[in-house]
């Protein structure tokens, strides 16, 4: 993996127009989706969606002259380009980061589905199409608890800019989207799949914490 590839957000105020998740680096993985403003197919090579807030996650974690122990927050999760899933949340001792992942059934059980390994995702979010696989619903794994799968898709993108011997990442606005490919030929079929889907009740969103 080049080091290049690795993009520091160091501006504060970009911090804050990235969305919720605290990401400290993205890598560059191109995506596309439909840009609601203009009814076209968009794209960016760097991104986070955030994809909703999840209450009542028990984590465990260990505190400063304490033991390991279980600790309960409302945690809010982002996919990052990097190609993994984080969250945050507050507790009564301060603030908890974490880790997340795509689950899918296969039949004989629940497995990880790596974003990697994603084609495409329709449905809001709800739906997947993983690479050499049926498309199948998707839940998410927050370091062991089960939960609703993806509960809204808030896409933040970001333009590359050099500035003499500095490479940052630009936030360019938000979009709310429905489903995005890795490709385009991902993306069309995530189209295609949208439509033949039959429809299903929205998911609750629920805002970032500010």
């Amino acid at each position: 993996m080049k080091s290049s590839r690795v993009l520091l957000l160091v501006v504060a105020a970009a911090l804050v127009c990235a969305g919720p998740a605290s990401a400290k680096s993205l890598l560059e993985k191109s995506i596309y989706f439909v840009n609601p403003q203009s009814g076209k197919i968009d794209s960016t090579k760097y991104w986070k969606i955030y994809i909703g807030k999840y209450p009542s996650i028990t984590l465990v974690r260990k505190f400063p002259g304490e033991d390991s122990l279980p600790v309960n927050a409302d945690i809010n999760l982002t996919v990052l380009s990097s190609g993994y899933i984080e969250g945050y949340g507050y507790t009564r001792k301060g603030r908890v980061d974490c880790m997340a992942s795509f689950m899918i059934d296969t039949g004989t059980g629940a497995i990880k589905l790596p974003v990697d390994s994603i084609e495409y995702l329709f449905a809001g979010g709800t739906m997947a199409k993983p690479r050499g696989m049926k498309v199948c619903s998707v839940n998410i794994d927050v370091e062991g608890n089960n939960v609703q799968g993806v509960r809204e898709m808030l896409l933040t993108k970001y333009k590359l800019v050099v500035d003499a011997d500095e490479r940052n990442l630009k936030p360019l606005g938000d979009a709310n989207v429905e489903l995005f490919g890795f490709s385009k030929a991902a993306f069309m079929a995530a189209e295609k799949a949208q439509k033949e889907a039959p429809a299903a009740p929205a998911n609750p969103a629920a805002k970032p914490d500010k």
